[in-house]
Protein backbone atom coordinates (compact mmCIF):
# COMPACT_ATOMS: atom_id res chain seq x y z
CA UNK A 1 0.00 0.00 0.00
CA UNK A 2 1.11 3.72 -0.53
CA UNK A 3 2.67 5.03 2.06
CA UNK A 4 0.30 7.93 1.46
CA UNK A 5 -2.64 6.35 2.00
CA UNK A 6 -1.32 5.73 5.80
CA UNK A 7 -1.01 7.84 8.57
CA UNK A 8 1.20 5.95 11.85
CA UNK A 9 0.95 3.24 10.18
CA UNK A 10 -3.14 2.95 9.53
CA UNK A 11 -5.27 4.46 7.44
CA UNK A 12 -6.70 7.56 7.89
CA UNK A 13 -10.16 7.42 7.07
CA UNK A 14 -11.31 10.50 8.58
CA UNK A 15 -8.92 12.32 6.51
CA UNK A 16 -9.59 10.67 3.40
CA UNK A 17 -13.25 11.36 3.81
CA UNK A 18 -12.93 15.33 4.09
CA UNK A 19 -10.70 15.24 0.98
CA UNK A 20 -12.63 13.18 -1.10
CA UNK A 21 -15.92 14.85 -0.23
CA UNK A 22 -13.96 18.18 -0.91
CA UNK A 23 -13.04 17.22 -4.57
CA UNK A 24 -17.09 15.26 -5.01
CA UNK A 25 -17.89 18.60 -3.77
CA UNK A 26 -15.89 20.92 -6.21
CA UNK A 27 -16.77 18.07 -9.24
CA UNK A 28 -20.60 18.93 -8.42
CA UNK A 29 -20.22 22.99 -8.48
CA UNK A 30 -18.70 22.81 -11.85
CA UNK A 31 -21.48 20.28 -12.94
CA UNK A 32 -24.24 22.68 -11.44
CA UNK A 33 -22.86 25.40 -13.54
CA UNK A 34 -23.18 23.65 -16.67
CA UNK A 35 -26.72 22.09 -15.93
CA UNK A 36 -27.90 25.41 -15.35
CA UNK A 37 -26.58 26.26 -19.02
CA UNK A 38 -28.59 23.57 -20.39
CA UNK A 39 -31.39 24.14 -18.13
CA UNK A 40 -31.92 27.86 -19.60
CA UNK A 41 -31.52 27.49 -23.03
CA UNK A 42 -34.14 24.67 -23.14
CA UNK A 43 -37.50 24.19 -21.70
CA UNK A 44 -37.80 20.97 -20.90
CA UNK A 45 -38.69 20.21 -17.22
CA UNK A 46 -36.00 17.40 -16.43
CA UNK A 47 -33.59 20.19 -16.60
CA UNK A 48 -34.42 21.80 -13.44
CA UNK A 49 -35.19 18.49 -11.73
CA UNK A 50 -31.83 17.26 -12.72
CA UNK A 51 -30.65 20.56 -11.17
CA UNK A 52 -33.04 20.52 -8.05
CA UNK A 53 -31.23 16.61 -7.72
CA UNK A 54 -27.39 17.70 -7.92
CA UNK A 55 -27.57 20.98 -5.69
CA UNK A 56 -29.43 18.45 -3.24
CA UNK A 57 -26.68 15.96 -3.15
CA UNK A 58 -23.81 19.13 -3.34
CA UNK A 59 -25.91 20.51 -0.12
CA UNK A 60 -25.76 17.17 1.95
CA UNK A 61 -22.15 17.13 0.86
CA UNK A 62 -21.79 20.85 2.23
CA UNK A 63 -23.99 19.83 5.78
CA UNK A 64 -21.57 16.89 6.40
CA UNK A 65 -18.55 18.40 5.91
CA UNK A 66 -19.34 21.18 8.02
CA UNK A 67 -20.60 19.11 10.36
CA UNK A 68 -17.49 17.12 10.73
CA UNK A 69 -15.57 20.79 10.82
CA UNK A 70 -17.58 21.47 14.36
CA UNK A 71 -17.01 18.18 15.48
CA UNK A 72 -13.56 17.94 14.95
CA UNK A 73 -13.76 21.43 16.58
CA UNK A 74 -11.38 23.09 13.46
CA UNK A 75 -14.60 25.60 11.47
CA UNK A 76 -14.23 28.92 12.55
CA UNK A 77 -17.00 30.93 13.41
CA UNK A 78 -17.22 34.06 10.52
CA UNK A 79 -19.62 36.62 11.84
CA UNK A 80 -20.00 40.09 10.44
CA UNK A 81 -22.64 42.20 9.51
CA UNK A 82 -25.00 41.37 6.78
CA UNK A 83 -27.69 42.98 4.73
CA UNK A 84 -30.55 40.58 5.52
CA UNK A 85 -32.76 41.28 2.29
CA UNK A 86 -29.69 40.74 0.33
CA UNK A 87 -28.81 37.70 1.76
CA UNK A 88 -32.43 35.92 1.21
CA UNK A 89 -32.44 37.16 -2.58
CA UNK A 90 -29.07 35.71 -2.91
CA UNK A 91 -30.72 32.59 -1.13
CA UNK A 92 -33.21 32.40 -3.73
CA UNK A 93 -31.16 33.45 -6.76
CA UNK A 94 -29.23 29.84 -6.53
CA UNK A 95 -32.55 27.97 -7.21
CA UNK A 96 -33.20 30.83 -9.87
CA UNK A 97 -33.39 27.91 -12.86
CA UNK A 98 -35.80 25.80 -10.58
CA UNK A 99 -38.18 28.43 -9.80
CA UNK A 100 -38.11 29.48 -13.67
CA UNK A 101 -39.18 26.36 -15.25
CA UNK A 102 -41.31 25.25 -12.60
CA UNK A 103 -43.55 27.68 -12.79
CA UNK A 104 -43.10 28.58 -9.18
CA UNK A 105 -44.01 32.31 -7.75
CA UNK A 106 -42.29 33.87 -4.88
CA UNK A 107 -41.68 36.82 -2.36
CA UNK A 108 -39.14 38.32 0.35
CA UNK A 109 -40.96 39.79 2.57
CA UNK A 110 -38.24 41.88 4.68
CA UNK A 111 -36.86 45.67 5.79
CA UNK A 112 -34.12 46.39 3.24
CA UNK A 113 -32.60 48.07 6.42
CA UNK A 114 -32.07 45.25 8.78
CA UNK A 115 -28.47 44.35 8.96
CA UNK A 116 -27.59 41.16 11.51
CA UNK A 117 -24.17 39.16 12.39
CA UNK A 118 -24.00 35.51 11.43
CA UNK A 119 -21.82 33.46 9.64
CA UNK A 120 -22.92 33.82 5.92
CA UNK A 121 -21.52 30.69 4.69
CA UNK A 122 -22.75 28.62 7.75
CA UNK A 123 -26.83 30.24 7.13
CA UNK A 124 -26.16 30.16 3.68
CA UNK A 125 -26.78 26.40 4.15
CA UNK A 126 -29.16 26.79 6.20
CA UNK A 127 -30.99 28.43 3.84
CA UNK A 128 -30.40 26.09 0.89
CA UNK A 129 -31.45 23.00 2.66
CA UNK A 130 -34.94 25.41 3.64
CA UNK A 131 -35.76 26.51 -0.26
CA UNK A 132 -34.72 23.05 -1.25
CA UNK A 133 -37.58 21.37 0.86
CA UNK A 134 -39.80 23.94 0.37
CA UNK A 135 -39.52 24.12 -3.38
CA UNK A 136 -39.86 19.80 -2.95
CA UNK A 137 -43.32 20.05 -1.53
CA UNK A 138 -44.86 23.11 -2.69
CA UNK A 139 -47.85 23.65 -4.94
CA UNK A 140 -46.60 26.63 -6.50
CA UNK A 141 -45.25 29.03 -4.09
CA UNK A 142 -43.08 29.91 -1.68
CA UNK A 143 -42.45 33.21 0.62
CA UNK A 144 -39.37 34.43 2.71
CA UNK A 145 -39.76 36.48 5.26
CA UNK A 146 -37.92 38.00 7.84
CA UNK A 147 -37.91 40.76 10.83
CA UNK A 148 -36.53 41.47 14.24
CA UNK A 149 -37.91 40.41 17.21
CA UNK A 150 -37.50 40.44 20.67
CA UNK A 151 -35.96 37.24 20.76
CA UNK A 152 -33.70 38.25 17.78
CA UNK A 153 -33.63 37.68 13.69
CA UNK A 154 -36.77 35.80 12.98
CA UNK A 155 -36.21 34.00 9.26
CA UNK A 156 -39.09 32.36 7.67
CA UNK A 157 -39.57 29.83 4.41
CA UNK A 158 -42.92 29.27 3.88
CA UNK A 159 -44.51 27.10 0.95
CA UNK A 160 -48.44 26.37 -0.09
CA UNK A 161 -48.29 22.40 0.08
CA UNK A 162 -49.43 20.01 2.06
CA UNK A 163 -47.46 20.99 5.30
CA UNK A 164 -45.68 18.59 7.55
CA UNK A 165 -47.42 15.53 8.90
CA UNK A 166 -48.66 15.99 12.42
CA UNK A 167 -46.07 12.88 13.72
CA UNK A 168 -42.74 15.13 12.56
CA UNK A 169 -44.07 18.12 14.03
CA UNK A 170 -44.50 16.47 17.73
CA UNK A 171 -41.26 14.60 17.48
CA UNK A 172 -39.37 17.54 15.43
CA UNK A 173 -36.70 18.17 18.29
CA UNK A 174 -36.01 14.47 18.03
CA UNK A 175 -34.94 15.05 14.47
CA UNK A 176 -32.28 17.56 15.71
CA UNK A 177 -30.57 14.64 17.72
CA UNK A 178 -27.73 12.39 16.07
CA UNK A 179 -29.49 9.26 18.32
CA UNK A 180 -32.35 9.63 16.23
CA UNK A 181 -31.31 8.12 13.34
CA UNK A 182 -31.39 11.33 11.49
CA UNK A 183 -29.13 10.28 8.53
CA UNK A 184 -32.35 7.81 7.19
CA UNK A 185 -33.87 10.80 6.60
CA UNK A 186 -32.17 13.89 4.48
CA UNK A 187 -35.06 15.94 6.22
CA UNK A 188 -33.66 14.73 9.57
CA UNK A 189 -30.03 15.46 8.53
CA UNK A 190 -30.70 19.09 7.51
CA UNK A 191 -32.66 19.77 10.52
CA UNK A 192 -29.60 18.60 12.69
CA UNK A 193 -27.29 20.55 10.60
CA UNK A 194 -29.64 23.52 10.95
CA UNK A 195 -29.58 22.94 14.88
CA UNK A 196 -25.79 22.48 14.69
CA UNK A 197 -25.45 26.03 12.79
CA UNK A 198 -27.63 28.09 15.26
CA UNK A 199 -25.88 26.69 18.26
CA UNK A 200 -22.32 27.87 16.86
CA UNK A 201 -24.79 31.58 16.94
CA UNK A 202 -24.82 32.61 20.42
CA UNK A 203 -25.42 35.45 22.48
CA UNK A 204 -25.54 36.13 25.72
CA UNK A 205 -25.68 32.18 26.61
CA UNK A 206 -28.93 32.23 24.04
CA UNK A 207 -28.26 30.07 21.35
CA UNK A 208 -30.45 29.97 17.70
CA UNK A 209 -33.38 27.57 17.49
CA UNK A 210 -35.24 26.11 14.86
CA UNK A 211 -39.01 24.98 14.67
CA UNK A 212 -41.48 23.44 11.98
CA UNK A 213 -45.34 24.58 11.71
CA UNK A 214 -47.95 24.35 9.36
CA UNK A 215 -49.73 27.37 8.00
CA UNK A 216 -53.44 28.48 9.90
CA UNK A 217 -55.49 29.38 7.53
CA UNK A 218 -53.83 28.29 4.27
CA UNK A 219 -52.43 24.83 3.72
CA UNK A 220 -48.52 25.06 3.47
CA UNK A 221 -45.14 24.32 5.70
CA UNK A 222 -43.14 27.04 7.68
CA UNK A 223 -39.79 26.49 8.55
CA UNK A 224 -38.98 28.82 11.18
CA UNK A 225 -34.81 29.84 12.65
CA UNK A 226 -34.08 32.79 15.20
CA UNK A 227 -30.80 34.22 15.12
CA UNK A 228 -29.85 35.77 18.60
Amino acid sequence: MNNMDKVGGAINLTSAFAMVSHDIKNSLGILLKFIGMIAENCELKQGADMEYEVRRINNNLVKLLTLFKVDEGVYLLNLDAHSVKDFLDEALLEHGVILRQKGIEYEVECDPELFWYFDRNLMMGVMGNAISNALRYTNDRIRLTAEASPRGLAIGVEDNGEGFPDAMLELQNGFMQPESGFLNNNTGLGLYFTQTVLDLHKHDGIHGQVKLANRVEESGGIFSIILP
